[in-house]
């Protein structure tokens, strides 16, 4: 009788520490109702407005127009960007429930640091949910609904790693690089300065589509013989010319910004299209880093990659050389050979 006595005391015991084991691996065995864990999104489609917030403060508004996703209502989003947003909303879901240990504190993390996402639906606020941490393991995010009972570790089925960094809350993140974005048939004019070198600056006129002038600046002559097929190519490259990243003012360098424009850029480009509307974009040295710089051997002196640029004098952006090589060329680029 002593002897079962004693295997049922082990029994009970083992008993007390699967139980406790489970809870801690798979949160707390109260099964809350689903409502409150119905994280997913179905029908992105109608999804028309989506507000991330957080409370330091900082906000972005995305909204669905017919030429597509405006962050701000102002500028075009990114689609990539966009594209990944909508199918985490669509395809997230519930991981596993908090422990009762930790959900006080994952509640309090999510009112004071979390992003409050707000998500309509042809008009009308569909769902509110707050995004917070990743989980211990990286492999959820804790999230919770607007009037939910509870956090939640929310996860994507077949992807490893946290969610939180895509409900971006800045938006010169969410927004298209556009450094220029002109249908090569709709440019009117396109002028191209080198303050250091008058013989590479030149204006490019379109009279038709078969019709392009080459106007050097040097002898303010149209180029005889210009490469038709070279004019169109270069034109080509204005419908999606973009910039590398925005420059913004938590950034060291956008304290500069004045000095930069009174100052003798790199190059001017000036586009114009056949409404009369132009967009200007100038770009300037970066100097090297010191290790980098060979005492008298002038190429070494700046940046052979990146150059800091401004879109029409305002918007200050990280520009690319190899982004602007089918851009930055001089009139022999046009000559017929």
């Amino acid at each position: 009788m002593k002897k079962n006595l004693i295997y049922l005391v082990i029994f009970l015991v083992l008993l007390a520490v699967a139980g406790w084991l489970i809870s801690e691996n798979t949160g707390s065995t109260t099964l809350e109702g689903p409502e409150n864990y119905a994280f997913t999104v179905t029908d992105t489609g109608a999804v028309n407005k989506i507000v991330i917030s957080t409370k330091k403060p900082s906000s972005v508004t995305l909204v669905r127009r017919p030429q597509g996703w405006l962050v701000n209502d102002q500028f075009p989003v990114r689609e990539e960007a966009m594209r990944t947003l909508l199918e985490t909303l669509a395809t997230m879901q519930l991981r596993n429930f908090v422990p009762k240990r930790l959900k006080a504190n994952i509640s309090k993390q999510l009112s004071s640091e979390g992003k409050k996402v707000e998500i309509y639906k042809n008009g009308n606020l569909f769902k509110t949910l707050f995004v917070g941490s990743a989980t211990n393991d990286q492999l959820g995010t804790y999230m919770m609904l607007k009037n939910g009972d509870a956090p939640y570790a929310v996860y994507i089925p077949g992807f490893n790693g946290f969610l939180n960094t895509r409900f971006i809350t800045e938006a010169h993140v969410w927004q298209r690089r556009d450094l220029v974005r002109v249908k090569p048939r709709d440019i009117k004019e396109v002028k191209l300065t080198y303050p250091d070198s008058v013989e590479a600056s030149f204006t490019l006129r379109v009279f038709s589509p078969d019709s392009v002038y080459v106007i050097s600046s040097k002898t303010g002559d149209p180029m005889p013989n210009v490469n038709q097929n070279k004019a169109r190519l270069f034109l080509s490259s204005f419908k999606n010319l973009r910039y590398e990243g925005a420059i913004v003012p938590e950034d060291g360098i956008y304290k500069r910004r004045d000095s930069l424009l009174a100052s003798t850029p790199v190059f001017r480009l000036e586009v114009k299209d056949i409404d009369g509307k132009r967009v200007a974009v100038s770009g300037y040295h970066i100097k090297n880093a010191y290790e980098s710089i060979v005492p008298g051997d002038p190429s070494t002196y700046y940046d052979p990659d990146r150059l800091h640029g401004f879109i029409n004098d305002e918007r200050m952006v990280l520009l690319q050389y190899y982004a602007l090589r089918r851009v930055l060329v001089s009139p022999e680029f046009f000559e017929d050979q």
